[in-house]
């Protein structure tokens, strides 16, 4: 008999962190209005008599919006994961970020001024929740006949996990490197910083995902994996009016052994080591 699998994948478009930041003063923050996530529940648990549960799990935010946030402050975003249905399940989370930067008035040739106001639109103008939009040449409406263009946008892919943020690694994308997310670290581990011995409810991080250590039962949480994000105090004077989303993606599956192959789990890695004794 084939065993039914069941995956679910939750992308956080509720809680997501979205800011509109100005070098001179402050930068504000708005929280977008779409959340989705799908549930499975077509889990075969008695061989012998069909059951059906629900796999669901959700990520849950403390988030506090920062209407100033200045230059060297950090805005809370704290992200943790509940199982909130009715079968165990495991996690893993990927982190992807997006970056829109606006043309400046560069007509005092320093580029000291205020963000270019244009006439027209584009004819696809952006919208600040959605980052689909965010391209660039794209303009951002204002008022009629007042438009920002966009001059610079950085866009990771949600369905590839090698654009997702890479823990301890360098920031490559030049406005990224004035954003800092803050992880809760001491509970973080790598290839590079291996948990003690007997060490339980840790994040493993490998190739663009965290996974957590322990199943979770009906209920249960994990370990907070972001504290917050702050903004370099020596952001540069061109990024004032950029956009910046954050976007917390989680992958839950039920404990059977298909979790290695549906994975990807590498024969002989911390994480196929792991899980080895919880998945049946």
């Amino acid at each position: 008999m084939n065993k039914k699998k069941n995956i679910l994948k939750v992308i956080n478009q509720n809680k997501t962190l979205l800011a509109i930041f100005s070098v001179a003063l402050s930068l504000f923050l708005i929280v977008g209005s779409t959340y989705s996530w799908i549930t499975y529940s077509d889990e075969q648990i008695n061989q012998s008599k069909s059951s059906r549960k629900k796999l669901s799990a959700e990520i849950e935010e403390v988030f506090t919006p920062n209407l100033q946030w200045v230059p060297g402050a950090s805005t809370e975003k704290k992200v943790l994961i509940r199982n909130n249905g009715q079968i165990p399940v495991i996690i893993r989370v990927s982190v992807y970020e997006f970056l829109a930067q606006f043309e400046l008035d560069m007509s005092d040739g320093a580029g000291n001024g205020n963000l270019k106001i244009v006439p027209n639109s584009s004819g696809t103008d952006m919208t600040m929740s959605d980052s689909a939009t965010w391209k660039k040449g794209n303009t951002y409406k204002l008022a009629s006949g007042k438009y920002y263009k966009a001059s610079e946008v950085y866009k990771s892919d949600k369905e590839n996990p090698k654009t997702a943020y890479v823990y301890k690694g360098n920031r490559t994308i030049e406005g990224l490197k004035y954003l800092k997310i803050n992880f809760f670290d001491y509970y973080i581990y790598s290839d590079s910083r291996q948990p003690a011995t007997g060490l339980e409810n840790y994040w493993f991080y490998s190739e663009g995902y965290f996974y957590y250590s322990e199943i979770l039962e009906p209920g249960d949480r994990t370990r907070i994996l972001i504290r917050n994000v702050s903004l370099d105090k020596n952001l540069p004077n061109k990024y004032k009016g950029s956009l910046y989303q954050l976007v917390p993606v989680m992958d839950a599956h039920d404990i059977t052994k298909a979790l290695m192959e549906d994975w990807k789990i590498s024969p002989g890695s911390h994480i196929e080591a792991m899980y080895r004794e919880k998945v049946h």
